[in-house]
């Protein structure tokens, strides 16, 4: 399935092993053959729990004091909603212990997806139209907004303007650092600019400011792309529901046509946009929002890819066991940047 960061418990500090073992033989799964580090997974400690013929995840989620984000209650209860509701191409949620700051879920077998194609594109887009298949429910208004959720223009604008500010209030001290500044103000400030100022001619102030209603809102994964799947015999399993909830559907489908990892074609994109006039009756207006967002979310892309440069991003990175290398995602954000927005 994964790539494998260890073999049986070799790189696992003594306290988070006595923390996974204390926690399995608590929903009795003892014994185990092999607890081994796994490296998918950019936020959280991800271990594969190995018996003679069964397979299960823990995933040993980040805090940090300054991030409100409750990862484990949000993701454990996604999944638990969409269980509930026969969606089926999901880990199944088992247990989770809040104070460990760990969640027990089934593993799920495939690798990444190694090239994009319409069947592939299909599975995505009938997943979001399966998930919200509930969004009526009582059920469903219990779940939380997804991380960084925005419900109108001024706050999608608001929410990358913040991520751009905290980089360019870094106090640089390498030359790697002074590197990222000097890209930072000459590049991603000036673009923002540019960006914001492209957007609010196009609406009025009433318009900027108006809330999407409840009903045009959505259930999303967030962060969703072919980098959080595995396909297995040609079926399509979604991972990684940490930042999932209720958000504007532009800001969907413009993640799923800007996430770097593994980039999609335009036709691609298109397919997904059209998937929903299938089922959302305000598709038209999200599909055109996301068409005028879609440069504001490139730079939000540029922003994420320096997250390292940030304490709180490197802490992250740091716990999920992710080696540090400033110099690349330097590299891939100015690459980025030129490509969709210089």
């Amino acid at each position: 399935m994964e790539r494998i960061a260890g073999d049986n418990i070799i790189g696992i500090e003594k306290e988070i092993f006595s923390q996974i073992i204390d926690f399995l033989r608590k929903n009795g799964i003892i014994p185990v053959n092999n607890i081994r580090q796994i490296e998918h997974g950019r936020n959280s400690q991800i271990y594969l729990i190995d018996q003679e013929k069964y397979k299960w995840i823990v995933k040993k989620y980040h805090h940090h004091a300054n991030d409100p984000r409750k990862r484990l209650e949000n993701e454990f209860g996604f999944l638990s909603f969409l269980k509930n509701n026969k969606v089926i191409q999901i880990a199944e949620p088992i247990a989770s212990d809040s104070e460990k700051n760990m969640g027990l879920f089934s593993h799920l077998p495939g690798e990444l997806p190694k090239a994009i194609n319409d069947n592939l594109v299909n599975q995505a887009c009938d997943f979001i139209k399966k998930i919200n298949e509930s969004r009526n429910k009582k059920s469903a208004k219990h779940l939380p907004e997804a991380s960084e959720a925005c419900f109108s223009i001024i706050s999608h604008i608001k929410c990358v303007n913040k991520r751009v500010t905290r980089l360019n209030n870094i106090l640089p001290v390498s030359s790697i650092q002074y590197d990222v500044s000097s890209f930072v103000k000459s590049s991603l400030v000036t673009s923002l600019e540019k960006i914001t100022d492209n957007i609010t001619k196009q609406y009025s102030d009433e318009k900027l400011n108006q809330p999407l209603p409840l009903e045009y809102r959505i259930i999303s994964p967030s962060d969703f792309g072919f980098q959080n799947t595995l396909i297995e015999s040609n079926t399509l399993f979604f991972l990684d529901f940490e930042y999932a909830g209720w958000d504007d559907p532009a800001k969907l489908i413009c993640d799923f046509g800007c996430h770097p990892e593994i980039p999609i074609k335009d036709e691609y994109l298109q397919v997904f946009k059209n998937s929903f006039l299938t089922w959302l009756e305000d598709a038209e207006n999200a599909i055109c929002r996301s068409k005028i967002l879609m440069p504001l979310y490139r730079l939000k892309w540029c922003c994420i890819m320096l997250n390292e440069f940030t304490s709180e991003g490197r802490k992250r990175r740091t716990h999920a066991g992710k080696n540090l290398d400033q110099e690349k995602q330097f590299k891939k954000a100015k690459t980025y940047f030129e490509r969709y927005l210089a």
